[in-house]
């Protein structure tokens, strides 16, 4: 950071202006109280001249993050559609949700080499709402699946597909 004449002449100017002010408002402890911001201003614009301007070196580019947008990702946004549905009733989340963790546990057994009881056993209280063989339900008045639940699910599907799931029912 440069400091042109011209810069430090109108600080100088600002500062005895200050001074003069805080002096001429509350007397000695105004000067004082006035000489102790100046000051803390003083070292916080120091610190502000010693900070490089760019934390990369001069002659290197600085690296950006490769722009990705939404529309590169249409499974993702359909997959996020699916799971609002969930709470909406039974039907929703049987006729939209369900068959996402459908196919999802479909390619976590198969990746994992597990059968569908296996996989029933390991999912324990919510294998009821991945069950792939289960009928559908059509009552669009029951309550859906809460997100706390689909949290859960979510988890325990994570859980099998990396192979780290166990035999506990949380």
């Amino acid at each position: 950071m440069r400091v042109t004449w011209a810069a430090a002449v109108i600080a100088a100017a600002g500062l005895a202006a200050a001074g003069t002010a805080a002096y001429a408002v509350a007397g000695a402890r105004g000067l004082a109280l006035g000489a102790t911001v100046l000051a803390l201003a003083a070292l916080l614009a120091a610190r502000l001249a010693t900070v490089p301007a760019s934390p990369h070196p001069p002659g290197r580019r600085k690296r950006t993050a490769p722009r990705v947008s939404a529309e590169e990702f249409p499974v993702f946004r359909q997959i996020v559609a699916d799971l609002g549905w969930a709470g909406a009733s039974l039907r929703h989340y049987d006729h939209v949700t369900r068959p996402v963790f459908t196919r999802l546990v479909g390619a976590a057994l198969a990746d994992r080499g597990l059968s569908r009881p296996e996989a029933a056993a390991r999912a324990q209280d919510l294998w009821p709402l991945m069950d792939p063989s289960a009928p559908l339900s059509n009552d669009s008045q029951a309550p859906g699946v809460d997100a706390a639940t689909l949290g859960r699910i979510v988890d325990r599907l994570e859980r099998l597909w990396s192979g780290r799931d166990n035999n506990d029912a949380g």
